[in-house]
């Protein structure tokens, strides 16, 4: 079921503006001069649709999709299989995803598969070279300061993904609500739409959730309900803020000065990675904390979130 939320088609995918029209331009060129698209560097917080922007991109051209992760790409010989899996196959869309974790060392060996399409690899003492079936490669980042220059100036086109606006968000909540065949009034579908960070893969989340309890509990899904299974059940206060962004915001409150992102991490027990992807973002864009070098500092917009966040 979660996957049949995802929109297939560019024209289905809703928000990014400006992204689907540079896209489809570049996708009608390079279809209508039958070569490959330039390659693609996707950044942006997670659950924008930076995965599901990949899958559309391959199905536009026509062309089979390979995905693979960055934290699996590390060396010299992860970028071979890398590159005879292109080779072999022809017209392939490469996705990357969490490209950030690719390591340095492969980066470096996929500088000229990137540029001319060329891999070298060695062949007893001597080093060869084979040139590769046509293919793009597709890169999505939540960190791209994490990746090396001249890696990314490799990707001739490149997206930051923007956090949607409220009415995109109830446009991609009602499709979600159709999609699911879920019972719920228009108020309740706008609170979701409200409260969901601004991202559609939390909303879908929030959407299955509050489908699980009318089914399960035959609770009906009004404004009212939906406020109260948000809040008291799954934990989301007004802003959209769950658990996790709260643990922060008051780490960061009983702090003294600023706070560096591995004693944030310690302290509500995740990776700092996380923290900075999932969590950072949105309280950043909210201003309900702030980054400075020697850490970070909750606002006082933060803190009187965080007291009546609790106080409700």
């Amino acid at each position: 079921m979660s996957k049949s939320l995802r929109p297939q088609r560019l024209n289905e995918f809703i928000g990014q503006e400006q992204i689907k029209e540079v896209l489809q331009v570049a996708i009608d060129a390079a279809k209508k001069e039958n070569r490959a698209l330039d390659h693609i560097l996707l950044n942006g917080p997670p659950g924008l649709g930076k995965t599901t922007l990949a899958r559309i991109i391959a199905r536009e051209m026509g062309w089979k999709v390979k995905t693979t992760i960055g934290s699996s790409v590390k060396s010299a010989k992860d970028v071979r299989s890398l590159a005879f899996s292109i080779s072999d196959k022809g017209k392939m869309i490469m996705f990357i995803d969490e490209i950030h974790r690719v390591g340095k060392p492969a980066q470096e060996v996929l500088y000229p598969i990137l540029e001319d399409g060329i891999y070298h690899y060695k062949l007893g003492y001597s080093v060869t070279e084979f040139q590769l079936g046509p293919y793009t490669m597709i890169g999505a980042t939540t960190n791209m300061g994490k990746l090396e220059q001249p890696f990314v100036d490799r990707f001739v086109i490149q997206f930051q993904l923007e956090y949607y606006s409220v009415n995109e968000m109830l446009e991609v909540v009602m499709r979600s609500v159709d999609k699911l065949g879920m019972d719920i009034d228009m108020e309740a579908m706008m609170e979701v739409a409200a409260r969901c960070r601004n991202t559609p893969r939390i909303a879908n989340g929030i959407l299955k959730r509050l489908r699980d309890y009318h089914s399960a509990r035959g609770i009906k899904l009004t404004k009212i309900n939906v406020r109260d299974i948000l809040w008291n059940k799954l934990h989301i206060d007004d802003l959209g803020l769950n658990q996790l962004d709260r643990r922060v915001l008051q780490v960061l409150d009983n702090a003294i000065g600023p706070v560096g992102v591995q004693s944030i991490a310690a302290h509500v027990n995740e990776e700092a990675d996380s923290v900075e992807s999932k969590v950072e973002p949105f309280l950043l864009r909210l201003g309900l904390m702030d980054r400075i070098v020697r850490g970070r500092m909750i606002t006082d917009a933060g803190r009187n979130h965080l007291e009546n966040a609790i106080s409700t």
